[in-house]
This record gives C-alpha cells, sequence and structure tokens, in this order.
C-alpha cells in the first residue's frame, strides 16, 4: 500500500488538470458548433475574464486563491471551445462549400495512397474557380481518382496543387448496422466533404506547396523504403520491416495485419511511443559514458533529443511518431531538470501542446490510445511491480514485461472494446512474445537504414527477413489458438465512461488516502457487469431478419437466438464487402466460424426464389415478372426490375412488405414507389438507404 504522500504527489500535477478542462473544452466546442453570434459572446467572454484575472494581480493578491483556480479553469474550458470552433465550417466565412463553383483548386496534404481501382488523399482546397474567376476558399475533402492503368496513373505527392472539377458530395453515414462509421472518422479530422473523379477531370498545376519539414521529411522517408525494397525481398517482411521501423504501412495485406490485431500486438507496427523508447535507450545506452565527463550530462541530453528527433524526420513525420517525440522530449527536459511528478507532469504538457497544435487530435484514435497506455505504465505499472516484488533477477524481469503489458493493456482496453469491438484473450503471450524480436528487428532496421556499406546491407536484409518471419509464424500460430479473440463486443459510450471511471476509483483506492472510493469502486464495477449482462442477454435471445445494403449485391441475415444463416450473392461469408458491411454486425450474435452461409444461385430474370425461415417466407424476384399470378411471402426483395414494370395490388395482397434494393436504377424507384403509395402497399427502398432491420419481438 503506497502511502499518502504518493497520492498528494498525484495531486501536484497541474498541467493534468490543464490538459483536462482545456480538452473538454475542445470536445463541447465540436460538438455544440456554435453559430457566430455565440462564438463571439465566448471571445468576448474570455477577453473579460483575463482582464478580471489579471485585476486581481494587481488590485487583490489575498483574494486570487478563492478566484483565480475558478476562473482559470474556466477560461481554459472556454479557450478550447474556440481554439477548435475556429476550425470548424460554421465559422469559415470562404468555405467551398457555401458557393457554387464549376472547378477547385488544392494541395494534397499527405501521401498518396494507391490502391487497387483509385488513389485516394487529403486534399485542402485554397481556391475556387467560378466563371473563369479565381477566389480564395477554405476547406478539406478526401479525394479519390480512378485508376484506368497503372501506367496511366498520375504521380503524386505531398504539397502539390491540383486543379479539378468539382464533383465534390457530403460524405454519408454509414448504411448498415456497425459497420465502421467513414463520415465520423473524417469529421474527426474536421473533413466532411469527399471527390471521386476520373483522371481526365484533374490536372497537376503546382509542387512544393505544403510544409516544407514535412515534405523533406516524407521525402526521406521514401528514400529509406527504397532501400528496404532494394535488401529485403520478401513481401510480409518488407510489409513489417517498413511499418514497424519507418511507419509506412501503404498496401499493407490484411492477413498480415490481422495476425497482429488479433494477438493484440498491434501497436507494435504504428511508429509510436514504443519504438522511440527503444530509440531512447539504445542511446542513453551509447552515450551513458558522456555522464563521466564534466557537462557530459547535458551534452548527452542533446545528443539523444538531437538523435530522437532525426528518428521522427526518418519516420516521415506520421502523427503518431510525431507524438511520441513531443512526449519524449517533455520527459527528457522533467528528467534532465531532475523535477518531481515529471513524468506525469511531462505526459499531461505534451499532450496540451499538441492540443494546441491540432485540437482535432483528441479524437485520433491512436493518440487517445497512446496517452492511456502511459498514463497506465506512470500510475499502475509502479504500484503492482512495489506490491508483486519478485527476488530472481531473471524471473523479475519477465515479470515486470509482464506488469508493463498488462498496466497498458488495461488502461486501453475500454477504448479498445469501444472502438474495435474485440479483445485479444493471448495478449499477455502475444506481447510476451513479440518483446524481442520487435525490438532485434527494430534495430537491425535502423541498422540497414544509415548503414553505406552494400555488403554490409545484404546480410541485415537476410536477417530482417528471417527475423520478419520468425515473428509472423509465432504471431499466427498464437493467432490459431483456441478462443484468441472475443469478438462482437458491444460496448457503448457509457460503458466506456464506467469502466474509465472504475479505473480511476481504483488507483485513488490504491494510493490509500479516501476509503470511500473503494465502494465507488464496488458500484462502478456492478453497474458495468449488470449492463454488460444485460447487452449480452439482448443478443442472444435476439430474433429478426436483416437485409443489408450491400450496393447491387444481396446479404440476407436470419438470426435466431445465436444462430445465424446468411444467404449471399457474394461467394463466401470472407468476401471483403460482408467482412467490412456486414460481420461487424453479425459478430455480435455468433462468431464468424459458426455463421451458416448459403450463396444465392444466380436467377434467371422473372425467377422467384422463395426462402422458409423461422420469421417468415422470404422472396428474392429477379427482373421482370413472367408468371403473372399473385406472389405469397412475408419479405419480397425485388432486383433488376425493368422500366415496364409495374404494381398489381391482385399480385402482392399476399406480401407483407416489398424492398427495394440497389440494383434497380434511379430511372425506375420514383415510378415504383408511386406506383406503391398509391396501392398502400408497404415497401422499404434499401437503395442508399440504412439496412432494412425487423425484430420479432417488436414486429418491426
Amino acid at each position: 500500500m503506497v502511502g499518502q504522500s504518493s497520492y498528494l504527489a498525484l495531486r501536484k500535477v497541474p498541467f493534468a488538470r490543464t490538459f483536462l478542462f482545456f480538452g473538454i473544452g475542445i470536445v463541447c466546442g465540436y460538438y455544440l458548433a456554435l453559430p457566430t453570434l455565440l462564438f463571439q459572446i465566448i471571445i468576448g467572454c474570455i477577453i473579460t475574464i483575463l482582464l478580471f484575472l489579471i485585476g486581481i494581480e494587481i488590485y487583490s493578491r489575498r483574494r486570487r486563491h478563492i478566484f483565480f483556480p475558478l476562473l482559470f479553469y474556466t477560461l481554459l474550458f472556454l479557450l478550447g471551445i474556440v481554439w477548435i470552433g475556429r476550425e470548424l465550417p460554421a465559422q469559415q466565412s470562404r468555405h467551398f462549400v457555401d458557393q457554387e463553383v464549376n472547378y477547385l483548386i488544392g494541395v494534397v496534404m499527405d501521401e498518396p495512397i494507391y490502391g487497387e481501382g483509385s488513389i485516394r488523399f487529403p486534399l485542402e482546397i485554397r481556391h475556387i474557380v467560378r466563371d473563369k474567376e479565381v477566389s480564395p476558399a477554405t476547406g478539406r475533402i478526401m479525394l479519390s481518382i480512378a485508376r484506368e492503368s497503372k501506367e496511366s496513373d498520375l504521380t503524386l505527392s505531398y504539397g502539390d496543387k491540383l486543379f479539378f472539377r468539382n464533383k465534390v458530395t457530403e460524405v454519408r453515414a454509414p448504411h448498415n448496422p456497425k459497420q465502421f462509421d467513414y463520415k465520423r472518422y473524417l469529421a474527426h479530422k474536421n473533413i466532411y466533404h469527399q471527390a471521386y473523379i476520373q483522371p481526365a477531370d484533374v490536372r497537376l498545376i503546382g509542387s512544393g506547396e505544403g510544409n516544407n519539414i514535412v515534405a523533406y521529411a516524407l521525402a526521406v522517408r521514401q528514400y529509406f523504403v527504397r532501400k528496404f525494397e532494394q535488401f529485403i525481398t520478401d513481401r510480409e517482411a518488407l510489409e513489417v520491416c517498413s511499418a514497424l521501423i519507418l511507419g509506412y504501412r501503404a498496401n499493407f495485406q490484411a492477413e498480415t495485419l490481422a495476425a497482429f490485431i488479433n494477438t493484440g500486438t498491434v501497436h507494435v507496427l504504428s511508429v509510436s511511443g514504443l519504438h522511440v523508447g527503444m530509440v531512447f535507450f539504445l542511446l542513453n545506452f551509447l552515450f551513458g559514458f558522456l555522464d563521466r565527463f564534466p557537462h557530459g550530462r547535458p551534452i548527452r541530453f542533446t545528443l539523444i533529443l538531437i538523435s530522437i528527433w532525426g528518428y521522427v524526420l526518418l519516420t516521415g513525420m506520421a502523427p503518431s511518431i510525431l507524438r511520441a517525440g513531443v512526449m519524449i522530449s517533455f520527459l527528457l527536459v522533467a528528467g534532465w531538470s531532475q523535477r518531481s511528478n515529471q513524468n506525469l507532469n511531462s505526459l499531461f504538457a505534451s499532450a496540451y501542446c499538441l492540443l494546441l497544435f491540432d485540437p482535432f487530435m483528441i479524437f485520433d484514435m491512436g493518440f487517445q490510445l497512446s496517452y492511456l497506455a502511459v498514463l497506465g505504465l506512470f500510475t499502475l505499472y509502479p504500484l503492482l511491480n512495489k506490491a508483486f516484488p519478485i527476488n530472481n533477477k531473471w524471473i523479475r524481469i519477465i515479470w515486470q514485461a509482464v506488469l508493463v503489458s498488462f498496466s497498458a493493456q488495461l488502461f486501453t482496453t475500454p477504448l479498445a472494446l469501444y472502438y474495435f469491438h474485440q479483445f485479444p484473450n493471448y495478449f499477455l503471450l502475444g506481447n510476451l512474445f513479440v518483446s524481442l524480436p520487435a525490438t532485434t528487428l527494430m534495430y537491425v532496421g535502423i541498422a540497414l537504414a544509415v548503414c553505406p556499406f552494400l555488403f554490409a546491407n545484404s546480410y541485415l536484409g537476410i536477417g530482417l527477413t528471417y527475423l520478419s518471419r520468425f515473428l509472423l509464424g509465432g504471431l499466427k500460430v498464437i493467432e490459431s489458438l483456441p478462443f484468441a479473440t472475443a469478438q462482437g463486443i458491444d460496448f457503448s459510450g457509457a460503458q466506456l465512461f464506467l469502466f474509465l471511471l472504475v479505473i480511476v476509483f481504483l488507483l485513488i483506492t490504491w494510493y490509500g488516502l479516501r476509503k470511500p472510493f473503494l465502494w465507488c469502486t464496488f458500484i462502478s464495477v456492478e453497474i458495468l457487469v449488470f449492463s454488460v449482462a444485460v447487452t449480452s442477454v439482448k443478443y442472444t435471445s435476439y430474433k429478426g431478419i436483416k437485409m443489408y445494403n450491400v450496393g447491387r449485391e444481396v446479404a440476407i441475415a436470419v438470426i435466431d437466438c445465436g444462430k445465424v444463416s446468411l444467404v449471399s450473392t457474394l461467394d463466401s461469408v470472407k468476401h471483403p464487402r460482408l467482412a467490412m458491411q456486414v460481420l461487424p454486425d453479425l459478430q455480435h450474435y455468433t462468431r464468424t466460424a459458426d455463421i451458416t452461409f448459403h450463396r444465392l444461385p444466380e436467377l434467371k430474370r422473372g425467377q422467384c426464389m422463395k426462402i422458409q425461415t423461422a420469421m417468415g417466407t422470404l422472396g428474392i424476384m429477379e427482373g421482370s415478372r413472367t408468371e403473372k399470378k399473385p406472389v405469397a411471402c412475408d419479405i419480397l426483395l425485388w432486383r433488376n426490375m425493368s422500366p415496364y414494370d409495374t404494381l398489381d395490388d391482385k399480385d402482392f395482397s399476399n406480401i407483407k412488405l416489398l424492398i427495394l434494393d440497389g440494383s434497380n436504377g434511379p430511372s425506375i424507384l420514383p415510378k415504383m414507389i408511386k406506383n406503391a403509395d398509391s396501392l398502400r402497399l408497404s415497401y422499404y427502398v434499401l437503395k442508399n438507404n440504412f439496412a432494412y432491420v425487423w425484430d420479432k419481438k417488436h414486429g418491426k
């Protein structure tokens, strides 16, 4: 049990409170999206509070301990609202969406990703073109350019200036339950629109328009990626090394990525605090001899700091590594100054500075996970290490690695469940296994990056290939173990808050100052367990039918108390479209391996197929009707209708619901809808709408 002094030490972390109030202000400012008038009123309040604080400091110092804390933290909260509000479209008078234009001019803001069918990248709008008149504009979009062939591809890079036809549309919300919310993902990066254009609609009109430092960093990373490609011939090994050492994950194979995700070791692939920590450990060891000389300590500190930022530059200054570089820089400065509470203060100070630089970082999943993981290492790990001491040197090393993994995993588990809806059950085994080969890969890879000798680089490349194969082989073995991952976990925002509350109460209780917090911990745990149990019962007892929106294809799930049958025109349950749009929902009811899959046979035009289920009869009709007799089924899905098709009350009198999916053309649907309305026939248009969900319990 740690004494009262330890708890008081935690309370003396001013940047924690600074970050907390400023961060809450940013979140409130984002979701409120205040109109201009209220935004200006808040700015006026900030100026008033500042003047009042100055007045207290000058004329009433005796009372500042009463007013200063409340006013200061109110100021931080309002400043957070203003800090992010000024970036939102509501406060951008020149935002391109508010104006009808023919063409747009923008600058590529990140390395383009060359996919199979398109080139995709975020683009910052700089100008609009209306009737040959060019005007300044603001805003960001996600731009995709169709790929006709590799030979005809545009060669684009960060900072390129593009002139293109305005085909911008608003990013749509997901059409299926539990599907990845791409709209929210982009909105958290201040992007609300996207465009898909043909190569003929775009022209490169300039380059070098981005940040020069970022452009240089990306060019440096590309140089090292090409060097890795030269000496590492195995594709999987090249992908792992490029991701782990350089933070380059373009064209990363889904199967390889799944091995890291399902074993709880995906953080190894995201160049972040772990990798910077490895570099710091190596540099600290190499430059340790400098402490023997006069003024050697500040020299060691300076060399390490320069080397750390050199590594940040080598990895292309990706957001995760930039975040880690800032964090460890604060820790280095605090360590050099030998101030108390240096770890926590430095952690929150770095987070606060990053939010000053980019307030949208607070919504970044990597930002949240990395800071929670480090917070766990700074708070829970010392407690566990002291509570469970191990005397044997070698066992202690393994035990401390277990405690480090457990501390970081406990703090990141709530967010991981909320974002990914799964949990790697063998995360301790995975992290213990991956630690040694990943560290070795890191150091050997850095040696390959900086080594100028060709003969040595060949051997380093061979070594990296075998190390990567060993790493991937071990992870795939762990992934193949029974019950390696718990999938389909429905973790709500309220449950996320409760889980984080449990961790906070547990820490306060463990630090041993206020025992009532022990009861708060128990109550929070009971509420959390109860809510999880209710959610689990809801899914295991569910009975219903779901018709998912998968474009022109068919995906129908019949769910009966944990038994799931999936009917689809796609070839298997592992098809990428089903994996992305359907399985995230079905995994809440059963495991993927337990889903009964039925491939829908190709129907001839005019043919109708009926499927008998515990919830009723499903009918699937293809094209124009050839049989002029009543169709008897509970739900009829009509596909690929002809412009000459009509609805007849006699023929469709035995149908409770008609569904029109994405295979039907936009010119046909209005006519059919009007026809159905005139007959008062129940129908649902699946095209461009949310999936149809019928719940047997509620009859809807």
